[in-house]
């Protein structure tokens, strides 16, 4: 377990582009395929990842590390993402202090953030179908109408316009979300 964590998070920093949000959904789908990663395991940690400073990456693997493999697989899941950013950080910085006004790279980092938009995108209906619809073991079950967790439902509209057009606190709304899904979820 301890080697499928390391190199699954080593794999994982090479791979994923745009910070840790969009490698989210890397951690979602090879965490799955790889350790039997869970929709539910997953919701945890992106709720507890709002509550904790730090890196999403770095809080992702640590997380997902403890959970799957203990202390050991925390430090080894922590290290594996990181290592990737140590040498593809002081390789891209190399060459992009020599390059940056060329647009080919101009054009290959705008591609890159349209990218990572679609992935946040994909990841977020992802999250949003395992938090509204009740989990089960039956798979056709779940889109079921009497699954929706009308709680949830909720606690998404009333957070998108609390944070979109009243412009709250992420944080403070965070906390308000916590109190309200002791009651409601």
């Amino acid at each position: 377990m301890y080697t499928k964590l390391f190199f699954m998070f080593l794999k994982i920093g090479f791979l994923s582009f745009g910070g840790g949000y969009p490698m989210m959904a890397f951690i979602y789908e090879e965490g799955q395929r790889l350790v039997g990663l869970t929709s539910g395991e997953f919701a945890d940690m992106l709720a507890l990842e709002l509550l904790s400073s730090g890196p999403v990456a770095i809080n992702g693997a640590t997380y997902v590390g403890y959970i799957k493999g203990g202390m050991i697989g925390s430090i080894l899941s922590t290290i594996g993402v990181c290592i990737p950013s140590f040498i593809l950080v002081s390789i891209v910085y190399f060459f992009l202090s020599k390059f940056y006004d060329n647009p080919y790279i101009q054009s290959f980092l705008k591609a890159i953030k349209i990218s990572c938009a679609g992935i946040l995108f994909a990841t977020a209906l992802n999250i949003a179908k395992g938090i509204i619809f009740i989990q089960s073991e039956n798979p056709d079950a779940i889109m079921n109408a009497a699954n929706i967790q009308w709680g949830g439902i909720f606690i998404c509209i009333a957070g998108l316009i609390a944070l979109v057009k009243y412009k709250v606190n992420a944080i403070h709304f965070i906390l308000a979300s916590a109190l309200l899904g002791v009651f409601l979820c």
